[in-house]
């Protein structure tokens, strides 16, 4: 304990006076890195919008000459048809307007890509919109790509909800940036987990990350350029070019201090930033940051070392924090400025003892802890008229520092709404602060005779999860899950390295792994969750080894797991809900044909009806088979009984039955039930697990408004 806080001390020492951009030593800088401000492009174009306000969507009774619309060059008076000509900047972000009444409530909101002579709509449509968009995981889309985003988000399933929840809060005299609002929080939570998953779908080809798997989990390939060995895992993108190593950080990795050691000599090789943030990676292919190169002059050995536990560090995880805030509000800023203006509210934040740094280095922190940190600093900074110094030193001097502020306390109001929503976009939020990059990583490479090859070797173990038996065609209950030693180069075994990745595999008809290149934990863990075949009742087997961060080589002998399928179910329901921060037991609720009610309380029943497990910590999954299915309503339910944060989740409930597949995703507020639908199966037999096609009755999931009612006081407590 000693120790660390020493190391803290010196890193807080050293940020007061590691202030601007970061330099790397030993590489050599093969794109070009951020422009500063002093080089970048400071003429912005004041243009004139007209903004017409719809008012159907305004409470009944308004006078609209008491509204006024908040711009970053001031505020605007509404005349009696709805109707203001304001004034904004034109920049690479996109605009936020609110319209406030005369006691300064925020009634709605528009944030778009504005440009000369055009009408502009604030209602509540364009609010929804701005509500999804200003959350900091998708505030940093750039103005040019931002009408890909609002389309992901209107064309979302849940995005009518999420504007019936707000025109109910407008019209009954409410502000919708309310977190107590559970139909709007639960709305929008919805709208989040749709678009994310939207990202999903456009980046299946692997070409593009997308913001529901591990960001950190592998690099994607780039087009025209050979990996080491076609693979690439880990935070960085790692290619070689001729006798050199090239090294890009990929995505939203933070700046990392970096060192090879060779022939008894220590060279600095630091890995800067990432660029971009969010979502932006899949709207605009911009993800990563300039490459660096190591050239390898001796054969022999290197060992490559890189930290994130250093000053420059947390001081560009501080920075970039900065940024996402700032990014909301759409200043006037090239991003050259935006980055300058960052490190002087860097710079002022310390001088004022707010500890950024502090909240980033302790693991336990929240995302929000830290968002609402650097509001509170940018506050400050604000009414010490610094913000205003900045501005008029980069020559935007009709931008009002006044109003910047009352935009931000508007901002920080309006994120009071997104704490709630505790599903994937609460995942992607830490992504994009860089809080989920790995602290260290290490790797080793051999040069002899012009080839670059793995320097490491492993050893393998099985822990857990082998000669399971499972229902055909679905995953099995527990996890497969291996044990990973590293051994170093005199044949000694050290604790594992967090560069190494297991590799699960399974041939033909053995079924499918959930995760196939899976990292290890600090302890030197991986697992996976395994689906056995469907058409296959022989004994299954699954395989794993070690590869290599950078070669992806094997380097490890290969264990072999073994599952024996046993009966078929007839239906399976299935219930996955999104990572959260800390415990959160979702719970799933069947009410079959017969009357029975399988929960965490009541797990089977003579129908051959079971619940395989409860997940009190998640994110599940949780299954319910019917294994002698009979035919009628099988109603389904979730309930969210449990969480340390008391927010709302997303969810994913699939209900499988014959080849049939009805997946339903949605969102549930703490303590809340939420009825799914009804599985509907036709016919008055039992079912059959073998019938022609024409012996399959008749099946649907719909919703069925004479569903039992569910009273969630009757269940016991766990």
């Amino acid at each position: 304990m000693t120790v660390m806080r020493k190391i803290y001390t010196l890193i807080v020492i050293a940020t007061i006076t590691i202030i601007g951009t970061l330099v790397s030593c030993h590489e050599n800088i093969i794109d070009e890195r951020f422009n500063n401000g002093s080089s970048e492009d400071t003429e912005f174009k004041d243009i004139r919008i007209t903004n017409q306000i719809n008012i159907q969507d305004l409470p009944e009774g308004v006078n609209l000459n008491n509204l006024k619309i908040l711009t970053l060059n001031g505020k605007v008076d509404v005349d009696a048809n709805g109707v203001s000509n304001i004034e904004t900047y034109e920049g690479y972000l996109p605009q936020i307007l609110m319209l406030v009444n005369q006691n300064d409530e925020l009634l709605l909101m528009s944030r778009g890509d504005f440009h000369e002579g055009e009408k502009n709509e604030m209602s509540i449509r364009s609010t929804a919109v701005a509500l999804v968009t200003m959350h900091p995981a998708l505030s940093g889309v750039k103005s040019h790509v931002y009408n890909k985003l609002e389309q992901l988000v209107i064309e979302s399933p849940s995005f009518d909800e999420l504007e019936e929840a707000i025109a109910n809060a407008v019209h009954n005299g409410n502000s919708f940036a309310d977190p107590d609002n559970t139909l709007l929080t639960t709305a929008l939570n919805k709208v989040f987990e749709q678009v994310v998953a939207a990202t999903e779908e456009e980046t299946s080809d692997g070409e593009l990350p997308n913001l529901t798997s591990n960001t950190y989990a592998r690099a994607p390939e780039l087009k025209g350029v050979t990996t080491i060995a076609g693979i690439n895992v880990g935070p960085f993108h790692v290619t070689t070019s001729g006798s050199s190593v090239v090294v890009e950080n990929y995505s939203l990795t933070p700046f990392y201090s970096g060192w090879v050691t060779h022939h008894g000599q220590q060279d600095e090789f630091n890995i800067p930033s990432g660029n971009d943030r969010g979502i932006t990676f899949f709207l605009d292919n911009s993800w990563g940051s300039q490459k660096v190169s190591y050239s390898f002059v001796q054969e022999g050995e290197y060992q490559f070392f890189f930290d994130k536990t250093t000053a420059e560090s947390y001081l560009d995880q501080s920075r970039h924090t900065i940024c996402n805030v700032l990014e909301v509000l759409g200043l006037p800023l090239s991003k050259g400025w935006m980055l300058e203006t960052a490190n002087d509210m860097q710079k002022f934040m310390i001088e004022r003892g707010i500890d950024i740094i502090g909240l980033i280095t302790n693991p336990n922190t929240d995302a929000w802890d830290i968002t609402q940190t650097v509001c509170g600093g940018i506050i400050d900074y604000i009414k010490d008229g610094r913000l205003e110094t900045m501005l008029l030193k980069i020559g935007t001097k009709k931008a009002s520092a006044q109003i910047a502020q009352a935009l931000l306390k508007k901002t920080v109001a309006v994120y009071t709404v997104y704490q709630t929503c505790r599903g994937t976009i609460n995942a992607v939020m830490r992504i994009t602060m860089r809080l989920e990059s790995p602290d260290n990583v290490a790797f080793g490479l051999y040069y002899y005779q012009g080839e670059i090859t793995t320097a490491t070797k492993a050893a393998l173990e099985k822990y857990s999860g082998d000669n399971q038996n499972g229902l055909i065609g679905h995953r099995l209950n527990e996890p497969v899950r291996v044990k990973v030693t590293t051994i170093g180069s005199d044949g000694s075994q050290v604790a594992a390295s967090n560069f190494h990745r297991v590799k699960f595999e399974t041939e033909a008809n053995n079924g499918t792994v959930l995760n196939e290149i899976v990292a290890t934990s600090p302890d030197g863990y991986a697992q996976t969750f395994w689906t056995l075949e469907p058409n296959n009742t022989e004994m299954q087997y699954l395989k794993a080894t070690v590869i290599d961060i950078v070669t992806g080589e094997k380097i490890s002998e290969t264990v072999t797991f073994c599952a024996q399928p046993t009966q078929a179910a007839n239906i399976t329901f299935t219930l996955d809900w999104s990572p959260t921060d800390s415990n959160c037991d979702i719970d799933l609720h069947i009410y079959d044909p017969d009357g029975h009610h399988i929960y965490y309380s009541d797990m089977s029943c003579s129908c051959g009806g079971y619940l395989d497990r409860d997940d009190r910590h998640g994110p599940g999954p949780e299954h319910i088979y019917y294994t002698q299915a009979k035919p009628g309503k099988y109603h389904v339910y979730v309930h969210h009984y449990y969480s340390d944060v008391k927010g709302t989740v997303g969810f994913t409930v699939t209900t499988e039955y014959d080849e049939r597949r009805f997946v339903n995703r949605s969102s549930v507020s703490y303590d809340e039930y939420v009825y799914i639908g009804t599985l509907d199966v036709g016919g008055n037999s039992a079912i059959s697990k073998k019938r022609s096609a024409s012996e399959i009755p008749e099946v649907r999931f719909y919703y069925d408004k004479n569903a039992p009612a569910f009273s969630k006081e009757k269940f016991p407590k766990k």
